[in-house]
């Protein structure tokens, strides 16, 4: 758990968000099970390379529409562009950061967290999953991310995948916590 000065205060001096821990979860952990068909379809990728971003079409989301984003490495590689920020993310916690920094979120550490994760995805050409907890705007999340590195097309540069699974904080999720495709 961060030490409470990493939080952002309010004007009254209590402490409103930011980072409360960090953790790696292996591929069969329950929080991933929705996402497990992406998983196999990024490993199902035989080409030269990362798998482009075409290999996973829309209609291959299923229930996960609305949980994906796309970041785009800025900076040389020290930050992150969101091209697409989940909806589903952006109606939880009330900002859309499509075509935002990751080092634009209101709480530093939880962005230079998110920052240091999507380095580690990349760099390592290999799916990472993580769940963090988090306080947003007084309200505590904790939320599995699944990143998939992969390009923009083929021949194209290196870009993320990320897919947020919504955890509630206090519990494993199993899958009747998704809100299913409509």
């Amino acid at each position: 758990m961060p030490d409470e000065d990493h939080l952002v205060p309010n004007l009254d001096g209590t402490r409103r968000g930011g980072l409360i821990s960090a953790v790696e979860l292996s591929r069969d952990a329950p929080a991933v099970r929705p996402s497990l068909h992406m998983l196999e379809r990024w490993e199902s990728w035989t080409g030269p390379g990362l798998p482009p971003r075409s290999h996973f079409p829309p209609e291959s989301f299923g229930k996960l529409m609305g949980r994906i984003s796309l970041l785009e490495p800025v900076k040389d590689g020290a930050d992150f562009i969101y091209r697409l920020y989940s909806v589903i993310a952006a109606n939880k916690g009330g900002m859309d950061f499509t075509n935002m920094l990751v080092s634009d979120m209101p709480y530093p550490d939880y962005a230079a967290t998110l920052i240091r994760q999507n380095r580690q995805c990349l760099s390592s050409g290999s799916p990472t999953i993580h769940e963090n907890r988090f306080i947003w705007r007084n309200q505590t999340y904790g939320i599995c991310c699944v990143r998939l590195p992969i390009r923009d097309k083929i021949d194209g540069h290196d870009m993320l995948m990320a897919i947020d699974l919504h955890a509630n904080p206090d519990k494993r999720p199993d899958a009747a916590d998704y809100i299913p495709n409509l």
